[in-house]
């Protein structure tokens, strides 16, 4: 999803609609209030303070933005227990006011970044991303079987999500990207197959007319 993502906004900065490194403060309110997320004090409570420096569409691109993501950085799965904001898979927009954990541009750090960046997109483009993308990525590509919103056909073909078990074995559980989500999220939650993927990933590679890719009609969805 994150690649797909990253798509769509290369694409507004070739139409010059966005700079890569021109602060994004103004395009988006939410990002001028930024906070860092300082620590806690003694009783637990968050210490937050406002970022030194704004932060840009490079930067998000590249996780270096300072959002986290909480199952791998201890303080802010701390601040999320703390405040009650859900984790990003829930889909919830409260989730994007998570603080940063450093200042914008200091370090890398795998996060929410690229959610950001999907806001952006609809943002600018005045389109969610499932309808962007659709539009301007997959039906171009001829990815029809990718997608957010899974329709009734291609659930039908739905691979299903396994957990390892405590004596190593696979147990599938059930597990589905919400169906009516707050957001599109710009860093997860897309359905596709195998052969869709590989159209845009040679697409990437510069085969744009895509010749020779067989797309298999009844391949397995899966959730990227």
């Amino acid at each position: 999803t994150k690649t797909v993502t990253s798509v769509a906004a290369m694409q507004l900065v070739e139409q010059s609609r966005i700079g890569l490194d021109e602060p994004l403060d103004k395009r988006v309110p939410e990002l001028a209030a930024l906070q860092v997320l300082d620590g806690f004090d003694d009783g637990g409570m968050p210490r937050l303070r406002a970022a030194r420096r704004p932060v840009t569409l490079r930067q998000l691109l590249t996780h270096t933005a300072g959002f986290a993501y909480h199952i791998w950085n201890d303080e802010t799965r701390r601040y999320l227990d703390y405040t009650g904001i859900p984790a990003i898979g829930e889909c919830k927009r409260a989730t994007l006011g998570t603080p940063v954990v450093f200042e914008p541009g200091e370090r890398f750090e795998y996060g929410i970044s690229i959610d950001w960046v999907g806001t952006i997109v609809e943002r600018l483009s005045g389109q969610s991303l499932e309808d962007y993308f659709r539009e301007h990525i997959f039906a171009p590509l001829a990815m029809n079987d990718s997608g957010f919103l899974l329709r009734p056909e291609p659930r039908t073909r739905l691979a299903r999500v396994h957990e390892r078990q405590p004596d190593g074995s696979l147990a599938a559980i059930e597990f589905e990207m919400s169906q009516q989500p707050e957001f599109f999220m710009g860093g997860g939650g897309l359905y596709s197959t195998g052969s869709d993927y590989l159209r845009l990933l040679r697409m990437l590679l510069g085969n744009g007319e895509l010749d020779g890719v067989r797309v298999l009609r009844r391949e397995t969805v899966v959730e990227i």
